[in-house]
This record gives structure tokens, sequence and C-alpha cells, in this order.
């Protein structure tokens, strides 16, 4: 939560010396589960935030973990990302956090959603994807797969290399990279004639 408060204190700090806006209306948290990143990072600086999960288990929990005062100020889909049209959204916004979920989607369909997503924001908008990162012997030119459970999912740790190429697939490109120690965090943007 800290990490990722002050992360996203950087970027607004950053968008307000280019002599952008310093009012943050609304913001989407993408594969939400149980709404971690809008409860401990994105209503600390946001009016309301669009929580979208595909597990509607996880989708209703979300409700409960936030607790009433701040559901009430959310709205909620259940819906597949890379599924999902955002493309008539009724209120673009200008910041999107993606957390620890393309590491469940192929390439493919991780492209998808970053496209999907991009459609949702504002001009000159950001969207942040924080996700594992190859660590410690792993290969860090190589991607990993995990099978935590052998239930038939599964997570894919990419390195940054290959991040960097979906976010040019999609159309997108990385304005601020941060590397933790297990994990990389990025704020990319549309490339300009999107």
């Amino acid at each position: 939560g800290v990490e990722g408060l002050q992360f996203l204190d950087r970027l607004i700090a950053k968008r307000k010396a280019m002599g952008g806006t310093s009012s943050f209306a609304n913001a989407i948290d993408a594969g939400a589960g149980v709404g971690r990143v809008t409860k401990l990072i994105l209503l600390r600086r946001y009016g309301s935030v669009h929580l979208i999960e595909a597990d509607p288990t996880w989708s209703k929990r979300s409700r409960v973990y936030l607790g009433r005062k701040r559901a009430n100020i959310c709205t909620f889909t259940c819906g597949r990302l890379e599924e999902l049209d955002f493309s008539t959204y009724s209120s673009p916004v200008d910041l999107i956090w993606l957390q620890w979920t393309l590491q469940y989607l192929t390439d493919v369909d991780a492209i998808t959603t970053l496209r999907n997503l991009a459609t949702a924001l504002i001009a000159n908008g950001v969207l942040v994807v924080k996700e594992n990162r190859p660590y410690g012997a792993a290969r860090s030119d190589r991607f990993q797969m995990d099978t935590p459970d052998c239930s038939g999912r599964y997570d894919i740790t990419r390195s940054d290399a290959h991040h960097r190429l979906l976010f040019e697939r999609a159309g997108l490109h990385v304005d601020v990279a941060e590397q933790g120690e297990e994990t990389n965090t990025y704020a990319v943007k549309c490339t300009q004639g999107m």
C-alpha cells in the first residue's frame, strides 16, 4: 500500500509540475480482487473508483472489505478485462491501476486488455501496471510460468523487456518505470496518434 501510494504521489507531482490539473476525480481499479488497491491507494487520492473484477465472489467481497462508506462512492463491474468495451465508457478517467493481473493472461489477452483499458483514459491519462518480475536466480531475459496449485490456474512472470513489448504492441509507451525487489511498476500512456 505505502509503496503504491508513494508511486502515485510521484505521478501526481510530475503531472502538476507539467501544468496538469490538480484535481483527480475518478480512477479505475482493473482486476480489483477484494479492493485492496482501491482502499489503500486510490481512494486516498481520488473522489471515486470503479472496481472491475472477473470473479463474482471477489467482486462481492470487495464491497465488504471497503466498508459501506467507501463502497458507496465506488462503482463495480464484474467482467473479464479483455472482453469489456471501454470505448463507450461514460466517464473517462485520468488513472487506471492494473496490479498483478497481466500475469494471469496470455500475451494476446494482455495486449487486448491494455488496448481496451487505454480507451477509458482521458487525453494524457495514465495506466499504472504493477507486475512481478523474475528475480533471484531466475534469468531476466525469459518469462517464468508457475502453476501454484495444479488447478489449471497459471501465472506468468514476464521480464521488463517482455512487458515493454506488450505495451508497444498495445499502442502504449512507458512514461515512468520503477523496479522493486520483486516487482516492476510502470506508468504507461497512449502513443500519439492512437
